[in-house]
């Protein structure tokens, strides 16, 4: 199957139908998230999301899932998320973020949607943006001197630092009371409007290959630095109370 031609909501469809084969009735939801998503599917380098909850995940189960692993494989899904309702449960104050970035955009394939009432604690929220970006603050000097080792590395880092700065962002918006944009462009907008970091900084990080403004490595480490900063500073300023709107 071409790349091109790959169908990520067929796909889903597929995984879903392998898990479900595999797993029966111990199959409890599955659901789709990421990119698939939220409408940002690239068929280049876009990989499947789903997130699946089970009644269990003995030893027993694992090894039915054998047979769909394979199907899983061709159908793009690298590792999806295995859950019971107990460990979504329990891991709501350890994965805050990622769980409001599912919750934001997702999409049910089978069962009760698992992440429509889940109650993220808005204090643990806060923590882990913060912690992500003083992750990405710490690692930046490191990365500058990774990447300048090839034409490529800066490019590269770019990517991945993108992906974390926009979950942070995203998660910023939702402490503020704001929706979570899916598309990488409208929400640097948004990210600039509410927490006055200057867009064009934002486009330069946020924005995926191919549609970001070329920029020297120097300069752009230089922009991703700043945004980090200023993004730690919004943190910083949100309290743990929900912001009130009049």
């Amino acid at each position: 199957m071409s790349w091109r031609s790959f169908d990520p909501m067929g796909a889903a469809r597929d995984v879903t139908a392998a898990a479900r084969g595999a797993a029966g009735d111990r199959l409890v939801s599955a659901t789709l998230y990421g990119s698939a998503a939220m409408g940002t599917f690239h068929h280049d380098r876009s990989d499947l999301n789903v997130a699946f909850v089970f009644t269990t995940l003995d030893a027993s189960l694992l090894t039915a899932l054998g047979s769909a692993r394979r199907v899983w494989s061709k159908r793009r899904l690298v590792r999806p998320l295995l859950l019971t309702r107990e460990i979504l449960e329990t891991s709501r104050d350890t994965f805050p973020l990622e769980y409001t970035l599912i919750a934001a955009h997702h999409e049910v394939l089978h069962g009760p949607d698992p992440f429509a009432a889940l109650v993220i604690e808005r204090p643990a929220l806060r923590l882990q943006v913060e912690r992500t970006l003083r992750t990405q603050s710490l690692a930046l000097a490191w990365s500058y001197l990774d990447a300048n080792q090839s034409p490529s590395g800066a490019r590269q880092w770019a990517t991945r630092a993108g992906t974390a700065i926009a979950a942070s962002a995203s998660g910023l918006l939702h402490l503020a009371g704001e929706s979570i944009p899916a598309a990488r462009h409208e929400l640097a907008v948004k990210t600039s409007a509410r927490f006055g970091v200057p867009v064009e900084a934002l486009h330069q990080i946020l924005l995926p290959p191919g549609e970001r403004p070329p920029i020297e490595s120097s300069a752009l480490f230089a922009v991703a630095s700043d945004v980090v900063h200023r993004l730690l500073e919004a943190a910083e300023h949100l309290d743990a109370t929900p912001e009130r709107k009049s």
